[in-house]
């Protein structure tokens, strides 16, 4: 069975035992005794197995035709400290992408790109790249099918497909599945994306040398697997409290259940007595069965007599071609009923639909008139209260950079007759609002929760660090119709990069007249055109056109307000004759048709009660016929043999025949209107059944889900305890170690966390500056700060697992005197933590280096050709 290793240490338990200086360490939340977290480090760090070093360690690399290179390797890794040394141009950092690559990683993580397709070397039709993995030791990774090694050899087709073989030491194929590699990291505790285990240039830069307190405690928390902690736990804890909103909703569901299942279970009860009816029948059968036997000798010639002018059968025949006919009538009313419901509900439509289209006009003309105070209110009746919150919050510096919105309040028009047009380009977008960055948007969407109900709140769209986008080559330019871009007026930039990048304004032009199908739909339509839009609002593409159903008119930025209410009050009063007069031809049209509807469900129902009146009398009839023929062709003795048929047992009659059949007629009559209100018995036992199992499977789903929420609320707390416990343990034990290596160094720095606003600052000040009260990074040459990086780095290193460590370029920054210091400093804790893989790649030369067993130097040539510099 595979174990699942973790990727940072055991977490250590805050100490109980005070500080002695009388200070409070206000940064970390709670004191940790740090000196326990160091021994507890020492003690991790010695007791490691030298077998460690032969697990998940890279054996070797090989490309082949990828990025800008034919052929590279094999590179053979030694197992502790390697250096990759070379010129620009020569493959260094290609060979850290193809790292990722191979260990499969996206393109997107690798910053070199994104699409798998640009790594294929040009004019070639794939790339290869084959990393081999050790799998010695104690805990290989299926030892028994693999072997030693693990390869894994990944193919990219220049059409940015990608295959994979994951082959044993022999090289025979086991497997070339996704899961199978993504099982085989996570034995060996391999994070592609953690910059920990691959640090290259972009991510350095985006990270470690950026200035942002922010960037670096994301940083942090990427590299200690916190941020994924994090996440699991936010999504964990949205999950749980969707869960509980779905069991409350299921709550009001099994009302319902529970009300159908005493409905059908009082069907059920009432069987009992449809039972007991029917037993009775049976019963009053049996006694009339010995009935006729007594008075078969009497009744024999009043029969016959009976009979005598007209046969039985033609009886039963005119009754059958009665039934025959009340069935096809039957069949036609219901026909000629369903057709009436239909023309009703067809009618209900209609009038809906003429009250929808005069609420719309109304609310229009309700917006506009809103708008004369404030022309704001056009965007909505609370836009104006909320662009105040908005600048009261600025003031306030509740915002980094203020909000910029609604966007159509930030535009206008040159030509006003173009007004539907551009409306019906931008649509939703006119009410939307433009953020430079994640924490003022969380604040906007505070403000506008006091203003707007959640689902009908303006869109809100990140702006970050917008620059202006060129147009001149994706923007259409026709001699005779312009683009909307041309027919705005917009005097903030952030306005135009967002109308630009979310509709492509530069892209659509607006055609006024009845030509825009002919221009966009002919032979040639205009460059750079993806669509256009008439003066009405029509939308126009080279293969399709959509019209609107209706006059549209502008809401937004039409010009004068008051001319638009005029011409709007004109509008209604005129449809509101029209309309009056639809609205009451169409109710008068399905009054007539409820009322024809009634007269046939009448008719319906006498028709019904005829049917079920001559089906009874043909039971009658039947029954008479047969005891006729008893009578007929048998003796006493026959007849007697019949009733013992029926009931072998003689029964003892006071009652006349024509009043048990009387009775038996009434009994099945009541027998048969039971049946009709109760349905098929078989019918209300599965139901009975089913609404019972319902209600009772329900009721202990719902009674389950409250036991597992309670237990996962209790879990979750203990889940937040232990995840905060393991945050100030990493980060004190990154405060110390950052500290310690400093001090080697002999500088003075430190590292403080604010987890509550998520930042992390490192304050360092250079040998002699120690009095120097100015000790932020951003004061620091780009060497001093590469140095303090490194310090960093190695903090990181020394507080998470991982069986190898790439570091790319690391000293660019440097000059000669720091970089050799920070050399030492890598190669020293390398070579103290001998069961890992360290990889450096750097330009500069390492002729400086010790001679060491566990240094492996792989100097790179230059190319013949002049290659493109990465």
């Amino acid at each position: 069975m595979n174990k699942r290793k973790s990727c940072v240490h055991n977490v250590v338990k805050p100490s109980k035992t005070p500080r002695t200086d009388g200070k409070t360490h206000v940064q970390d939340e709670e004191e940790v005794d740090e000196e326990d977290e160091v021994q507890q480090d020492q003690s991790l760090s010695s007791s490691g197995s030298s077998s460690l070093g032969d697990i998940g360690v890279i054996e070797s690399i090989t490309l082949k035709n990828f990025m800008s290179h034919h052929l590279l390797g094999p590179f053979k890794f030694g197992p502790n400290v390697n250096f990759i040394v070379g010129n620009n141009g020569t493959g260094k950092s290609a060979i850290l992408t193809a790292l990722i690559v191979g260990l499969g990683g996206k393109a997107t993580i690798t910053n070199r790109g994104t699409s798998l397709k640009g790594f294929v070397k040009y004019e070639e039709s794939f790339a290869d790249i084959k990393v081999k993995l050790k799998n010695r030791g104690n805990d290989p990774y299926k030892g028994d099918i693999y072997g030693d090694s693990i390869c894994i050899e990944h193919r990219i087709t220049s059409d940015g497909c990608r295959t994979c073989k994951i082959k044993n030491k022999t090289g025979h194929v086991i497997s070339t599945k996704k899961e199978e590699l993504t099982a085989i990291l996570d034995h060996f505790g391999i994070q592609v994306d953690n910059p920990v285990s691959i640090l290259n240039q972009e991510m350095s830069k985006q990270f470690l040398h950026s200035k942002s307190e922010a960037d670096k405690y994301k940083f942090f928390m990427k590299a200690t697997l916190l941020e994924q902690m994090k996440r699991d736990y936010i999504h964990i804890k949205q999950t749980k409290a969707l869960t509980r909103e779905q069991v409350e909703r299921q709550e009001e569901c099994l009302k319902d259940l529970r009300q159908l299942f005493l409905q059908k279970k009082e069907r059920y009860e009432r069987l009992s007595s449809l039972d007991n009816m029917r037993q009775n029948l049976e019963d009053l059968k049996k006694k009339m069965a010995w009935c006729l036997v007594r008075y078969f000798s009497a009744s024999c010639r009043s029969v016959k007599s009976r009979f005598g002018r007209r046969s039985h059968e033609t009886e039963q025949a005119q009754h059958q071609q009665k039934i025959s006919a009340f069935k096809k009538q039957l069949e036609k009313l219901e026909e000629e009923s369903s057709a009436l419901n239909q023309e009703i509900k067809d009618k209900q439509q209609a009038l809906l639909a003429t009250l929808f289209l005069m609420a719309i006009d109304w609310t229009r003309k309700k917006q506009l008139m809103a708008s004369r105070s404030n022309r704001l209110r056009r965007f909505g009746d609370h836009m104006p209260e909320l662009l105040e919150s908005i600048n009261k919050a600025f003031s306030q510096g509740r915002f980094i950079k203020k909000p910029v919105g609604p966007i159509g309040a930030c535009i206008s028009l040159k030509d006003p007759s173009l007004a539907v047009a551009v409306e019906s380009c931008l649509r939703g977008l006119i009410k939307s609002f433009c953020c430079d960055n994640y924490r003022d948007e969380k604040v906007l969407q505070g403000l506008m929760s006091s203003y707007f109900p959640r689902g009908n709140r303006p869109q809100i769209i990140g702006t970050v660090n917008m620059m202006f986008l060129c147009v001149l080559v994706s923007g259409v330019q026709h001699p005779e119709f312009p683009s909307v871009l041309d027919c705005l007026n917009i005097e903030n930039p952030v306005i135009t990069n967002c109308l630009i990048d979310m509709r492509s304004i530069e892209s659509i032009l607006i055609i006024k007249n009845a030509r825009a199908r002919k221009v966009m739909q002919g032979s040639r339509p205009p460059k750079n055109c993806r669509e256009a839009f008439t003066a009405d609002g029509d939308q126009v593409y080279t293969n399709r056109y959509y019209t609107t159903e209706r006059e549209v008119l502008a809401q937004y930025l039409g010009g004068d307000p008051e001319a638009e209410i005029r011409r709007l009050s004109n509008v209604q009063e005129e449809e509101a004759q029209e309309n009056e007069q639809k609205i009451e031809s169409e109710r008068k049209n399905v009054k007539e048709a409820q009322d024809e509807l009634k007269k046939h469900e009448r008719v319906l129902m006498n028709i019904n009660q005829k049917y079920k009146d001559v089906k009874n009398k043909m039971e009658q009839l039947s029954d008479e016929t047969e005891q006729l023929k008893v009578r007929d062709c048998a003796g006493r003795s026959d007849c007697e043999a019949k009733a013992k048929e029926i009931c072998p047992v003689r029964q003892q009659v006071d009652q006349s025949a024509k009043s048990i059949d009387a009775e038996i007629t009434r009994l099945r009559q009541k027998i048969s209107t039971e049946e009709s209100s109760h349905g098929d018995k078989e019918q209300v036992i599965r139901e009975y059944a089913e609404a019972h199992s319902n209600y009772k499977s329900k009721s202990s789903q719902l009674r389950d889900l409250r036991k597992f929420i309670d237990r996962l609320d209790h879990i979750m707390i203990d889940r937040q305890d232990r995840y905060k416990s393991m945050r100030r343990s990493l980060s004190v034990r990154c405060k110390l170690y950052f500290i310690k290596f400093m001090m080697e160094l002999k500088c003075c720095g430190s590292i403080m966390f604010d987890h509550i606003n998520e930042t992390l600052s490192i304050s360092v000040k250079p040998p002699g500056q120690e009095k120097n009260n100015v000790n932020d990074m951003r004061s620091l040459s780009g060497g001093e700060r590469s140095f303090s990086t490194v310090c960093f780095i190695l903090a990181l290193w020394e507080i998470t697992e991982s069986p190898f460590r790439c570091l790319d370029e690391f000293d660019v920054y440097m000059d000669m005197h720091n970089r050799s210091i920070s050399m030492n400093m890598l190669v020293a804790l390398s070579e103290d933590q001998h069961q890992r893989q360290f990889i450096f790649i750097t330009p500069q030369s390492t002729s400086h280096l010790p001679n060491s067993s566990h240094i492996k130097i792989h100097q790179l040539q230059d190319p013949e050709r002049e290659a493109e510099e990465e």
